[in-house]
């Protein structure tokens, strides 16, 4: 029977023990007067059969190491280590997804014959050597498997008088044998000696090395002693039986699970690739791969909303983001017939393009990129920020700090999240392009009691997922037209600020009680499934009440100790005046440290005169997408000689567990 194919692990593994491979490429173009010759040492359209199968080299940006190359990278001849003929000047990858590198040559006699023969044209063939670290499975053709190698380390380039033929393939090992001449120890030469784990170059050492028969009847490649006895073993070429068939089975099954599952969860996870390559390298279950997702994802939801709307920045420099005009936009955007204001904001237009282009959008509106909302307009690449009410304004500034800080402090993102309760208490997910699915776990493992040879069930976390679609919400703010001709910083601030405070209202609204039809995102109080506790009496909910909330939470196995109550004005006041009990002495309803049953309370009248939410407000996911659109409507307010900002921003709310939350209600 013919012997079952082995995993990636194993292929790498062979790899890594066998040396580093080479491919080859061709001269570009010569500079005899700076010595230096350009050349393409590789290409993501050559095709390489290998030992293991038919071999693609990445040649993504992020799969590619040049460190070793850009880092003085040897010039070697014919790969030999004691023939350094010069060194590398630069490596890069092109956009066209090839290799490129200027390679200088030394002066000395053997460097100058083989750069003579160079410019001649006797010698232009091109051999790279390479580390691969990471690659996987990407398809089959004629029965032989297809790799593709997503993370690789080129570390030396070499003229060669004869190329390795990919047409024939002369030169390559037919089944275990080193499938190019062993190179000499890498701690002898230029190149900087790889990590002890990647086993480079061990048919060198003096441990004697065999291909022999474990105890299990499997063919492995093990390090043996002078009695062939098994001392450590470095690879199993043969699995006993159809097992290994099954193992590769299992292996395969196992990697493309990872995955999918980082395709799935790849937009709400930005690094959900590397993870999911760490972990297939490492053998790691998708089980655990699962937890892993989760982990990140919390992590990303746990950062400062700014900084993950970073991932939508379009690059604008500290000094670009400073020059950003808001008033500019409005004035250009009040009149486009007005040739003035419109080249005054030509600078702002092509920004606002680059956004809509970078956030998939039509570019109908004019957007403000997150590089500007997330930076305080007062922020002059110091520690003086608006929110520190000193000093006056920098050099070159228009206006100073008369502006009130208490209601203006910070970004226009930090004026967004702190006047919304809801944007402050849920879990934000800022920077997000396109639809995406948000990983939620959806059951945990379970424990069994066993009997004598009786086997586990498997079980392990159940992963799910909670889709999320952006919703476009609007609001408006007013300003005078003499105010848009304004160019001071306070005006500039304060116009940010109103707009910000006008979507955080709507957002705040709509997160507690939108209806999820009609273009709404759905709010807590629409979810089938949260927990109900009815009040006796509108607006008085009494301690025993309040208490039912926190119990009907924790018989759902869903309390934390992060819970909190939320309830407008008129519940504070009530529990301000209300006894726990009706016996004398009794505390009020209202604690010290502004808590109510021990846990922490919000007032915000966003909430229904007579409502009380309840939860774990970390389960409540609200989504972020892009920059903030803006349009200017001149008419409405033209009587008035006001002009009416209106912008616009894309949003959903998502519940991980609806078991998290209760709202109480007469």
């Amino acid at each position: 029977m013919p012997a079952p194919k082995k995993s990636i692990q194993e292929h790498l593994k062979e790899i890594r023990s066998k040396g580093p491979l080479r491919r080859d490429a061709e001269v570009v173009s010569v500079d005899v007067k700076a010595r230096t010759v350009e050349l393409a040492f590789s290409s993501e359209t050559t095709e390489v059969e290998r030992w293991f199968g038919i071999e693609v080299l990445s040649h993504d940006p992020n799969s590619v190491r040049l460190n070793r190359l850009n880092d003085g990278g040897a010039l070697l001849d014919n790969h030999d280590w004691d023939k350094q003929r010069g060194v590398v000047e630069s490596a890069r990858v092109d956009a066209d997804r090839k290799g490129r590198a200027v390679v200088r040559f030394s002066r000395n006699p053997s460097a100058e014959e083989l750069f003579v023969d160079i410019q001649d044209k006797i010698k232009r063939h091109v051999s790279v050597g390479y580390l691969v670290h990471s690659m996987k499975l990407s398809g089959e053709r004629d029965g032989v498997d297809q790799y593709l190698v997503d993370d690789w380390e080129p570390y030396e380039i070499s003229i060669v008088p004869i190329p390795f033929d990919t047409s024939v393939g002369i030169g390559r090992g037919a089944e275990i044998p080193q499938e190019e001449p062993t190179p000499p120890a890498l701690d002898t030469g230029p190149i900087a000696q790889p990590t002890p784990t990647e086993e480079i170059g061990r048919e060198l050492d003096t441990m004697k090395i065999k291909n022999v028969r474990n105890a299990a009847g499997d063919l492995v490649r093990a390090e043996v002693d002078d009695n062939d006895n098994i001392v450590k073993e470095l690879e199993v070429i043969e699995k006993a039986g159809a097992a290994g068939q099954r193992g590769v089975d299992v292996e395969r099954t196992r990697v493309r699970t990872i995955n999918e599952l980082a395709a799935k969860f790849g937009k709400a996870i930005p690094n959900a690739d590397e993870l999911a390559r760490t972990a297939a390298n490492e053998g790691t279950a998708p089980e655990e791969f699962q937890r892993t997702l989760l982990e990140a994802m919390d992590k990303r939801m746990a950062m400062p909303l700014a900084d993950q709307a970073a991932g939508a920045d379009i690059g604008l420099s500290e000094n670009e983001v400073r020059q950003f005009s808001l008033l500019r936009v409005v004035r250009a955007l009040t009149d486009p017939t007005d040739r003035t204001a419109q080249k005054a904001a030509e600078f702002e237009f092509s920004a606002s393009r680059a956004a809509a282009e970078k956030a998939g959008k039509s570019g109908e509106r004019f957007m403000i990129p997150t590089d500007v909302l997330r930076r305080s307009v007062y922020d002059r690449g110091n520690a003086r920020a608006m929110n520190t009410g000193t000093g006056g304004a920098a050099a070159g500034d228009t206006g100073g700090f008369a502006v009130e800080t208490n209601l203006l402090t910070g970004s226009f993102i930090d004026i967004l999240r702190n006047r919304a309760t809801i944007m402050k208490l849920g879990r934000v997910l800022g920077g997000l392009v396109g639809n995406i699915d948000v990983p939620k776990q959806s059951s945990g493992a379970t424990g069994y009691w066993l009997g004598e040879d009786d086997d586990a069930t498997e079980t392990g976390i159940e992963l799910g997922q909670l889709s999320m679609t952006p919703k476009t919400v609007a609001a408006f703010s007013e300003i005078t037209r003499k105010l848009a001709n304004q160019s001071s910083l306070d005006v500039e601030a304060m116009v940010r600020a109103d707009l910000a405070i006008a979507l955080a209202l709507t957002i705040d609204k709509a997160g507690y009680y939108g209806s999820g039809t009609a273009h709404q995102p759905m709010g807590i109080a629409n979810y089938t499934g949260i927990n109900a506790q009815a009040f006796a009496a509108a607006g008085a909910p009494t301690y025993p009440e309040l208490v039912g909330m926190e119990t009907k939470i924790a018989q759902d196995n869903a309390d934390v100790n992060s819970m909190i109550y939320v309830g407008e004005a008129g519940f504070r006041g009530h529990a301000k005046t209300t006894l726990k009990f009706a016996a004398a002495g009794s505390a009020t309803l209202w604690e010290p440290g502004n808590q109510v049953n021990g846990y922490k309370t919000e007032i915000t009248n966003q909430i229904t005169a007579g409502d009380v939410f309840f939860g774990n407000f970390a389960d409540l996911i609200i989504g972020m997408w892009g920059g903030l659109e803006l349009t200017v409507d001149p008419f409405s307010g033209s009587k008035k000689g006001r002009l009416r900002l209106i912008a616009f921003q894309d949003v959903d709310f998502a519940l991980r567990r609806v078991e998290s939350f209760c709202l109480g209600r007469h």
